[in-house]
C-alpha cells in the first residue's frame, strides 16, 4: 500500500513540475455531535459548537484538480441531557478538490484526527476514546476575493472511536461535524 501511494505521489508531482502551490490560514466553527449505538439503542447528541483553526497548502494539478492538505485544531463532541462532551483533535485532512469554476471548488477526502483532550464537566475522560479518528469529508469552498475564501464541509467517522472502558455494553461511537471556515491565502 505504501508503494502504491508513493508511486501515485511521484506521478502526480512528475506530471506537473510547474504546479502552482499556495498556502494560507483557516479559522472557523464546528457544529459537532456524537452518534452512539449499542444494545439495540441509537442516540445522537445535540451539537457542540467549537472553534477550528490551522493552515493549508493547495497544490494545483492538471484538469481542474487540486490537492489540499491541511493541519487543523478542531473541537468536537456533543451535548446530551445538558452535559457537554468536549473532544479536541489535531487533524490532517487530505482533500481532492475539483474546480467547477475558477472560484468554486467541490472537495472530498479522508481526515485523520489525533485526540488531544476529552473532558466532561472538567473531568478527563480521554481513556474512553481511541487516540485517533479517521473521517470522510465532503464539502465546497468559494473564493470571495483573491485572498479570502469561505468553505463548508461535513465529516463523519468511519470507525468506532470508543474504547468501551466506561460501558459493559458494546457501543459504536462516531464523530459527526458540520464546519464553516474562512480562509486567508498567504501566498
Amino acid at each position: 500500500m505504501k508503494k502504491i501511494i508513493l508511486v501515485a505521489f511521484v506521478i502526480l508531482l512528475g506530471s506537473n513540475l510547474k504546479a502552482q502551490i499556495s498556502a494560507g490560514l483557516k479559522l472557523g466553527t464546528n457544529f459537532s455531535s456524537v452518534q452512539t449505538s449499542g444494545g439495540g439503542v441509537s442516540i445522537s447528541t445535540s451539537n457542540r459548537t467549537a472553534f477550528n483553526f490551522g493552515g493549508y497548502a493547495r497544490i494545483s494539478l492538471p484538469s481542474s484538480l487540486k490537492l489540499q492538505p491541511e493541519f487543523l485544531y478542531q473541537g468536537m463532541g456533543g451535548t446530551i441531557n445538558g452535559t457537554t462532551f468536549k473532544n479536541d483533535y489535531v487533524t490532517v485532512p487530505i482533500l481532492l478538490q475539483y474546480a467547477v469554476t475558477k472560484n468554486f471548488l467541490l472537495e472530498a477526502g479522508p481526515q485523520i484526527g489525533l485526540l488531544v483532550s476529552s473532558k466532561v464537566e472538567g473531568e478527563n475522560i480521554k481513556d474512553a476514546f481511541k487516540s485517533s479518528d479517521v473521517q470522510m469529508l465532503i464539502g465546497a469552498s468559494v473564493g470571495i476575493t483573491g485572498k479570502i475564501g469561505l468553505g463548508v464541509r461535513y465529516g463523519m467517522s468511519l470507525s468506532n472511536i470508543s474504547t468501551d472502558s466506561y460501558s459493559t455494553v458494546k457501543t459504536d461511537v462516531k464523530n459527526k461535524a458540520f464546519s464553516i471556515m474562512v480562509s486567508y491565502k498567504l501566498f
